[in-house]
């Protein structure tokens, strides 16, 4: 395993003080993405990429790592941060104004981020995201986003409670869109921790006949079990498929069950 120096700006050789700054440099910092594209090369199931996932952060010295893949209606999230964050998150629609997910969009491949500097933009809003985040030791972190075509995007976070993260030296940018790609593979089939879509709502009868219909049932036979028209069927399934943004039906199914709709 690689190691990874964590010092302590103000007292390194304080040992009871925590460190206030994530330290890396460029070599240690390439070598531990070579070693995570090592680790999902092997034949994992979702259970061993999340557990791999969250080993790398804590051998870079921090303690969550999130994946997020913006595809419109797509868009979702697997990490390991709590659950009571993430609730808030959509709660508060954050997705809207949260400035990781902005410079990843706008901003270099890779970039580091902190609540202390952020801050200093004047928007209260952002200010009030971190401090939420921070609430659940939320305050730093290195953030790799690789676009796919022209408008979708994947990125992936290191985050941690440290006040800041320092890197000395370039990083490969490369070998970090590799790595990214490589947790694409594993967690694209994943169920997602959270649906950031949340304006997309189903009726509940619309959400009834595209579960079944994912779940390989004719339409014929959902109209048979539902005690209506398979033209009603069928008229839900699309309008299911029409706002979800999915090219076909059988997308639709993926799609809804990725977003948690069905």
């Amino acid at each position: 395993m690689v190691a990874v120096s964590v010092v302590d700006a103000s007292s390194c050789c304080t040992r009871s003080s925590p460190p206030t700054i994530v330290f890396w440099n460029r070599t240690v910092l390439n070598e531990l993405f070579l070693h995570l594209i090592d680790t999902l090369s092997l034949p994992l199931d979702e259970r061993g990429a999340r557990r791999a996932l969250r080993d790398f952060a804590e051998e870079a010295g921090f303690t969550y790592f999130a994946y997020l893949y913006l595809k419109g209606p797509e868009t979702f999230v697997v990490s390991n941060y709590p659950r009571e964050w993430q609730a808030l998150y959509l709660e508060k629609n954050y997705l809207r104004i949260d400035p990781i997910v902005t410079n990843a969009k706008h901003g270099p491949p890779l970039f580091t981020w902190s609540g202390e500097d952020t801050r200093r933009i004047g928007r209260r809003d952002v200010s009030q995201f971190f401090s939420d985040a921070a609430r659940f030791g939320i305050r730093s972190g290195l953030s790799v986003s690789v676009p796919v075509g022209f408008r979708d995007r994947m990125v992936f976070t290191l985050a941690g409670e440290k006040p800041k993260v320092h890197v000395e030296g370039g990083i490969d940018p490369v070998t970090a869109a590799v790595a990214v790609a490589f947790v694409h593979s594993r967690l694209a089939g994943a169920t997602s921790d959270a649906s950031l879509a949340s304006d997309v709502k189903l009726s509940p009868r619309e959400a009834e006949c595209l579960r079944w219909f994912a779940e390989g049932v004719s339409m014929p036979d959902i109209a048979v079990m539902l005690d209506i028209s398979a033209r009603s069927v069928r008229s839900y399934i699309d309008e299911a498929t029409r706002k979800v943004g999915a090219a076909n039906n059988r997308q639709a199914g993926t799609i809804a069950t990725r977003m948690g709709l069905i």
